[in-house]
């Protein structure tokens, strides 16, 4: 008797429970991975690629402007006003390459919808979009009262349950995440087949010894920079061939020549801005050139101590960059010569390395023996600072 009771009492607090509260339905597919699936879009209406269509430029520019207020609604209200936009793209179907008119139409209803319709109008690809689900049920837990569990007889997950740990081994881990792994190795697997066509086509019409991709996005994005960089070759073959043959080309996270001469572009930036750094790409030889004997005049200057470049990855440092470091650590050792061979001596300093750091980073021996010396570091200090770690250096 007490037991029925008590599920009576449960059913009853269920129905106290409003129905609207209950079951809400929520969408999974938010404004941010809506910003993130049109990076293709914003690519090829972007208001850069218009300076010799200046009306279009306006259009495109205004309409950019609506499509991010109808994101930014959706991100903090959840809905907003439908609305119709239009935009101007290039019409690489045309001999010509005229400027083709695309009209938008904003839902409020499905936001993944939106999205998936726009990348539709301008011939673009929605399959990097990520699918969603709508949802029902709480923002929380039902947290049940523990008579819950003892009128059904279910298990109460809140009490601890006196079970033994299983130790967490290599092979344990390895068939707990086996099949994710395959699972998720084949959701991809159009992607890497398509990022592979890419690469050869591109390195085949470019002419450059190597492409590849340093950032910390993943491959939905490199197929993304590689479909841009292949429609900007289609509109400047010539000159893309000119600046990059023989050459080493990375997409990362900042745009540049780096001291390693691999020309960096950024996922990030506009087809435009690329085209910038490859008009100017030859400028940077000579300064690639004159790293080498400055870091050798760097080397004289502490008893041929070794110079060499510590490359981190998703950290591109720039050629330009470099040389003024560079420049900066060998002024300040110059003047503190007297000191260099009052502290050292004839002592042959070949055996260690030392790495020229940007100026906010510390002084500091790694954890491979080099010294890695910032260069705003005064040359009085560098000099103390290898004296004192020299033994510690030439043990690890």
């Amino acid at each position: 008797m007490l037991k029925m009771l008590k599920v009576v009492r449960c059913h009853r607090l269920l129905q106290s429970i409003p129905l609207c509260q209950t079951f809400q339905p929520r969408c999974s597919f938010t404004a941010q991975e809506a910003s993130a699936a049109l990076r293709p879009f914003y690519f090829v209406v972007h208001p850069d690629l218009f300076g010799q269509h200046p009306n279009e430029r306006t259009v495109n520019e205004n309409s950019l402007k609506l499509l991010n207020e109808y994101l930014a609604g959706h991100a903090t209200k959840g809905q907003n006003e439908a609305k119709e936009v239009v935009f101007f793209v290039r019409s690489h179907t045309d001999t010509g390459k005229a400027l083709k008119q695309v009209k938008i139409y904003l839902s409020t209803s499905n936001l993944r919808e939106t999205v998936i319709a726009i990348l539709a109008a301008c011939g673009l690809s929605s399959s990097h979009v990520p699918h969603t689900s709508t949802f029902y049920g709480t923002d929380r837990p039902i947290d049940w009262h523990p008579s819950y569990y003892a009128a059904t007889g279910k298990t109460n997950p809140n009490v601890k349950q006196a079970t033994k740990p299983i130790a967490l081994t290599l092979r344990f881990w390895l068939k707990m995440n086996i099949e994710k792994s395959r699972k998720h190795e084949k959701s991809v697997k159009h992607i890497r087949d398509d990022v592979d066509k890419l690469l050869q086509k591109l390195q085949t019409d470019l002419g450059v010894e190597d492409i590849r991709f340093d950032s910390v996005w993943g491959f939905h994005h490199f197929r993304g920079c590689l479909k841009s960089f292949d429609r900007l070759y289609n509109d400047h073959p010539e000159f893309l061939q000119f600046a990059l043959k023989g050459r080493r080309l990375v997409f990362s996270n900042n745009t540049g020549v780096s001291r390693l001469g691999e020309i960096v572009l950024s996922s990030e930036d506009v087809p435009q801005t690329w085209v910038t750094l490859l008009q100017s790409v030859n400028a940077y030889d000579a300064v690639l050139a004159r790293l080498p004997k400055m870091e050798s005049k760097l080397s004289s200057l502490l008893n041929n101590i070794c110079v060499v470049r510590l490359e981190k990855q998703h950290c591109h440092v720039m050629a330009g960059g470099y040389e003024l470091l560079l420049n900066k650590i060998l002024n300040s050792l110059r003047r503190c010569q007297d000191y260099v061979i009052l502290t050292f001596g004839n002592r042959d300093l070949s055996s260690l390395q030392l790495v020229v750091e940007g100026e906010s980073s510390p002084l500091m021996l790694s954890s491979f023996g080099q010294f890695l010396i910032p260069a705003s570091v005064p040359g009085t200090l560098v000099v103390e600072f290898i004296q004192e770690n020299i033994d510690k250096a030439l043990n690890i």
